[in-house]
């Protein structure tokens, strides 16, 4: 069988070779004519490649290979050339029969041992890819004094000199592409090692040198390194990177989806002479390398390794229980988002949360509170502190904590399944509907934070609740929990109708945001008596000369929450 039958690139080669070879011969034979042109060169110390190949015995199959060929006289030209030459015993050991080539693709193997130039063993950096006569490259290493072709040829005898380059001795014979399998072709580059290790430990050579054909998208060392397997199986994620055709880079169409070794499906998309591979995770990655082709199947090398579980969206999808949620996401062009690189953390809802929730129909207005359930960054059940702040896509912040074993979010929802798994973050299943401010009035704003928890308990044991619960608006000064200990030697000495009065003067009956406030402005407050406002140069705003706003314009349907670091008291009370 001629293995080159679909490879009209060799073809090519072969012929512009014979040309170069017959070329070549026409020089020679005109200046071995040529006595009256004048003296010629001195003969060289050293006889050119063919003729040192020649004189050396661990060299015999290779010259009447060369002869067969018709590659001697090339060897015998100007050059330089470096040889990588398989001795006797290097062609006892070839898995591929020479007499069985056709001459031109014997003159494409031997091609492929030949280099333009010369290289000295002491040239070879530790890692280094060099281009061969016959137009594909070797893949040279040097380590601990050892030199290495195609990951498979030792060099066991360097620096042979001739007058036109330097031969180096190998044990092996060397292959182009297109007399490998798959896995020769991986195995030989030293930038796949990553990938050839992966199979071999998943025991997935074997499949790969199958019949096929196959199609190998092939990750780079460095897309290992940048790779997190998680939990996932190795083998799955390998298989994914397996498509059981021959595709070439030439035989795509703009977009197609195509099923996978593993079973998951893969987007591949072709434009501009660029193909991109994308995967479940919604991550892109691009072929660097296309179209190594080999005896059972092609090699595509890419920049990334390739991620076959389902990402988020896609495992919201598979669950009933949240067709709810997966139907707001498509409504508001959200679903896209969340298929994406990520990583996201998800604080799901389930159906049943949604049930008791008037969702607003403003696609924009839904999008602000499912982004308010979505963090950047993938946070686990046990990365979560206790009590712990995170903001949310919308811009608000989540208020987590965790009691008796429950993780609880903004004091109303918990997670009831943690930790489920995805190719771009995390899911948290919860029970309740979290809402951002936006859509909240002033006390459900100070409940679902636990640093006010004091000025709740407060306000429910002064009976204020309901007022603050009412049209409004309202501005309301909250002081922190570290603000009511500090106080808390002059709370306890006042009555209960004095604790109300000192809560009424932390509000006013307005929608005071930041910006409306200026530097000795006074607000009269529902108490009754004013507070003093004072800005600096720097825009931090103070209260009565001594406490401190340390977060402004948390504004809900009522009006607006500045969070302060002190407790006021009314003037007539000093």
């Amino acid at each position: 069988m001629d293995t080159n039958s679909h490879n009209p690139l060799s073809k090519l080669k072969f012929l512009i070779l014979n040309g170069f070879i017959f070329a070549l011969s026409l020089v020679m034979i005109q200046a071995c004519g040529s006595d009256d042109d004048g003296p010629t060169d001195p003969p060289s110390e050293n006889g050119n490649i063919a003729e040192v190949a020649s004189s050396n015995d661990n060299f015999s199959d290779l010259v009447s290979a060369l002869e067969e060929a018709g590659l001697v006289s090339t060897l015998e030209g100007d050059g330089p050339f470096t040889v990588f030459a398989p001795t006797n015993e290097a062609f006892a050991n070839l898995s591929v029969n020479i007499d069985d080539l056709t001459e031109d693709q014997l003159v494409e193997v031997l091609s492929y041992h030949v280099v333009s130039g010369n290289i000295a063993s002491g040239d070879l950096s530790a890692e280094q890819s060099v281009e061969t006569l016959a137009g594909g490259n070797l893949f040279v290493t040097a380590a601990d004094g050892e030199v290495r072709v195609n990951d498979n040829a030792t060099v066991v005898n360097a620096d042979i000199e001739a007058s036109n380059g330097v031969i180096h001795g190998i044990d092996q014979v060397v292959l182009p592409d297109s007399y490998q399998d798959i896995v020769g072709i991986i195995s030989k580059r030293y930038g796949l090692q990553s990938l050839e290790d992966a199979v071999v430990s998943e025991e997935l050579a074997s499949a790969l040198q199958g019949d096929g054909p196959f199609t190998v998208f092939a990750p780079t060392n460095e897309a290992f390194a940048n790779f997190d397997l998680g939990d996932q199986n190795l083998s799955d994620v390998l298989q994914y990177h397996v498509i059981e055709d021959e595709v070439l880079s030439g035989d795509l169409s703009a977009a197609q989806t195509v099923t996978t070794m593993q079973g998951e499906e893969l987007t591949i998309e072709a434009a501009d002479g660029t193909v991109t591979l994308t995967d479940n995770s919604g991550q892109m990655y691009e072929v660097t390398e296309a179209d190594l082709q080999g005896t059972n199947g092609i090699v595509h090398i890419i920049d990334g390794v390739l991620n076959p579980a389902p990402n988020i969206v896609d495992v919201a999808s598979s669950n009933s229980d949240f067709s709810t949620l997966v139907d707001a996401l498509g409504q508001t062009g959200l679903a896209e988002d969340l298929q994406g690189a990520g990583p996201f953390t998800v604080f799901a809802p389930t159906n049943d949360a949604f049930s008791g929730v008037d969702l607003p129909q403003d696609p924009a207005e839904l999008a602000d509170i499912l982004q308010y359930h979505v963090v950047s960054g993938n946070i686990a059940s046990g990365d979560l502190t206790t009590p712990q702040t995170v903001e949310a896509l919308a811009g608000g912040d989540l208020f987590v904590t965790a009691e008796n074993g429950d993780i609880i979010v903004n004091n109303n929802a918990t997670v009831t399944t943690p930790d489920v798994g995805a190719s771009n973050g995390t899911i948290h299943v919860v029970n309740q509907v979290l809402l951002p401010n936006q859509y909240l009035d002033i006390v459900q704003i100070a409940q679902k934070d636990y640093n006010l928890t004091s000025l709740v308990t407060a306000l429910s044991n002064a009976n204020l609740v309901s007022t603050l619960k009412g049209d409004g608006p309202f501005t309301v000064f909250a002081p922190t929990n570290a603000a009511f200990e500090e106080a808390s030697s002059t709370i306890e000495s006042l009555t209960e109708s004095q604790v109300a009065e000192v809560l009424q003067y932390h509000a006013a009956a307005a929608n005071l945001l930041a910006g409306d406030l200026s530097d000795g402005q006074t607000i009269t407050t529902v108490q009754g008596e004013d507070i003093t406002v004072n800005i600096d140069g720097d825009g931090n705003v103070t209260l009565n000369g001594s406490v401190s706003v340390v977060e402004a314009n948390r504004e809900g349907t009522n009006g607006v929450v500045h969070i302060i670091d002190g407790v006021l008291v009314p003037p007539s009370f000093n």
